[in-house]
């Protein structure tokens, strides 16, 4: 299944959530492609332009906390993005794991992950 983002105009309720909700695909994978605009919901993640994100079947996601709590103050989205929903596992190949960042998942947490220690 693909998905488009486009500039749009957002809800008109004051105190409505603009941004993605948490979510997770039990389902499919998902792998989203962010070529121009800004991504508010992932802002602040190491989403950019020309980003590309994989977020495996059950894996739950969404905006950055910031990006939440900020919403309300958003009257449009800008960005220009494709998703590709899967209904099979993907594999990732050599250049997925080359330009990998390893903090990414950790982003939905608030907290990096638990460093080992000799003590």
């Amino acid at each position: 299944m693909v998905c488009n983002f486009v500039p749009r105009p957002l809800e008109f309720h004051p105190r409505a959530i603009k941004v993605p909700y948490y979510h997770s695909n039990v389902d499919s994978d998902e792998v989203m492609f962010y070529f121009a605009g800004e991504t508010a919901a992932r802002k602040g993640a190491g989403i950019v332009t020309g980003s590309v994100s994989l977020h495996p079947a059950a894996y739950t996601h969404g905006p950055v906390r910031a990006a939440y709590l900020d919403s309300v103050n958003h009257t449009k989205a800008t960005e220009m993005a494709f998703m590709v929903d899967t209904f099979r596992p993907l594999g990732i190949g050599e250049g997925a794991r080359a330009c990998d960042l390893p903090d990414y998942p950790w982003t939905w947490a608030g907290r990096g992950p638990r460093k080992e220690t000799n003590e």
